[in-house]
């Protein structure tokens, strides 16, 4: 018996996860059979811009049968880099289509960062946005010998000598039909590329059937209908956007508004028109969505990324009569547990288990189990958790006789609902994204002049921690902190740039 299961929403505590399993389609078919609507199924919320139910179906077809004409069919792997534009949304639905494994990459993503993502990995498509490539094309060509796509509707406006640019236009030309690929709930759906467990940049591999048991669990618990329109405003590249704010809503037929950027105004404008009545995403969203000073009328908020302030969740009830719930995932197991309704009232909690997840406490240092009522290591099972990571040693140490270690200091209560206490893995957050400390040390141990290295973080107020460095020099080198500092901000995405380096000494 799970003593949480009181704090669930009726429709919740009788869910059987074993059926919801059972009911597995892969999303791409769920969507493709709603193409007889002619409702907005993405939007892009900057312009207005929409693709109708039919038109995401015939995007999703056509698209998905270029792909496997181009050799990115069942097994295959398509990389996307791009912001929150319906287009690259929906190409990734059509990869997803195709049997290939949808590789998300951060958009933001450049230098000896995006090189390791790409070198030598089996990935035969790099689909992009006109913004990543800019940046980062001369990457990609450097790293891969894959397909290049601009995620563009015209011509592309890159010219690379001896390779072919392709865009939209070329897959809306495509005669050929989509194969089934005959996806079953355990082949891989898609992968990213935070292993905040591990402490390193690798990909995290997803099946099918994890993603559409969690979505629709998620979605039960959390109320999720086909009546509300969500805003996609964090990166669809990371889980919280992917899994809650974009697979979720339209496996249940409810319309996605993508943000390219956060703007707080456009989306209190949404929220004003009715026409988003859901937003999860990080705590700072929320605050300036208040500060924003509009009628926010919501029927859910889901805070999640980063730890949330009493403060501000009391704040955002009183304005806005909805209250601000906190959930807790990571790239590992996408959603574990939400603060229910019944738990609104409860400060710092980040709630309880949802249906489907079981979770234990392990003494950090000594490993022996602990009871309900104690402080630990959060252990998890779910039947959403990860296939694995890419490497197969480093599965070994995340797993222990098929619990998941989260690396994450629980407390939980003796009726389940559980409060954050801090990080054992080497991991920070800024502004609700992950920074590895692990991937900085790598980048400073690549300077010719590094004989050892020490990356943590700082506390940085509302947004989190930055990561600062602390590094020990070959004897005589002249290299100076500001020259490490810029060694290292020049390869790496801005969230991850270091604030500050301090030469230790010299060895």
């Amino acid at each position: 018996m799970r003593p949480w299961s009181r704090f669930w929403p009726q429709k919740a505590a009788s869910l059987d996860v074993d059926k919801v399993i059972g009911s597995f389609e892969p999303v791409t078919s769920v969507v493709k059979a709603m193409g007889a609507r002619e409702s907005c199924a993405l939007t892009q919320a900057e312009t207005g811009y929409c693709y109708s139910w039919r038109r995401l179906s015939d995007f999703i077809v056509r698209v998905g049968a270029w792909l496997q004409g181009l050799g990115a069919g069942r097994g295959a792997q398509v990389a996307v880099a791009s912001e929150n534009l319906i287009e690259a949304i929906s190409f990734s639905l059509a990869a997803m289509a195709a049997g290939s494994r949808l590789v998300l990459i951060d958009p933001l993503t450049i230098g000896e960062d995006l090189k390791f993502q790409l070198e030598s990995r089996s990935i035969v498509v790099v689909a992009g946005s006109r913004t990543f490539l800019l940046r980062s094309l001369n990457a990609i060509l450097e790293s891969t010998e894959a397909s290049i796509v601009e995620l563009a509707p015209g011509d592309s406006m890159f010219k690379v000598e001896g390779k072919r640019i392709y865009t939209l236009k070329d897959a809306a030309s495509y005669t050929g039909s989509l194969d089934d690929p005959g996806l079953g709930p355990g082949d891989d759906a898609f992968s990213i590329y935070y292993a905040g467990i591990a402490g390193r940049t690798m990909q995290v591999i997803h099946s099918h059937g994890g993603l559409w048991t969690v979505s629709k669990v998620f979605s039960t618990v959390l109320g999720i209908d086909g009546g509300e329109g969500s805003l996609l405003a964090t990166p669809f590249t990371h889980v919280l956007g992917f899994q809650a704010s974009l697979i979720a809503p339209l496996l249940e037929g409810a319309p996605v508004y993508a943000m390219a950027r956060w703007n707080p105004q456009i989306a209190a404008s949404l929220v004003a028109s009715g026409e988003v009545s859901y937003i999860a995403g990080v705590p700072l969203m929320f605050q300036q969505l208040l500060d924003a000073g509009r009628g926010i009328r919501l029927r859910h908020a889901l805070s999640a990324g980063a730890p949330l302030s009493p403060e501000l969740q009391l704040r955002f009830r009183e304005h806005t009569g909805t209250p601000l719930l906190q959930g807790y995932g990571m790239s590992e197991t996408m959603f574990l547990t939400l603060q229910t309704p019944a738990l609104a009232d409860v400060e710092g909690t980040i709630g309880v288990p949802l249906p489907g997840v079981d979770v234990k406490l392990i003494d950090p240092e000594r490993g022996e189990d602990l009871p309900l009522g104690s402080t630990g290591e959060l252990l998890v099972k779910a039947p959403w958790v990860m296939k694995g990571y890419e490497f197969p040693e480093e599965n070994e140490k995340a797993f222990i006789n098929g619990w998941l270690r989260t690396g994450d200091i629980i407390h939980v209560r003796e009726d389940g609902v559980m409060f954050f206490r801090g990080i054992k893995k080497r991991i920070i957050k800024y502004k609700g994204y992950a920074v590895l400390l692990g991937d900085l040390e790598a980048v400073l141990k690549t300077h010719p002049d590094v004989v050892k290295v020490e990356v943590y973080g700082e506390p940085a107020g509302e947004v989190g921690q930055v990561p600062v460095a602390r590094v020990w020099l070959r004897e005589g080198s002249q290299t100076s902190s500001d020259e490490l500092l810029s060694y290292v901000n020049s390869r790496v995405a801005f969230y991850k740039k270091l604030r500050r380096v301090e030469i230790a000494g010299y060895l």
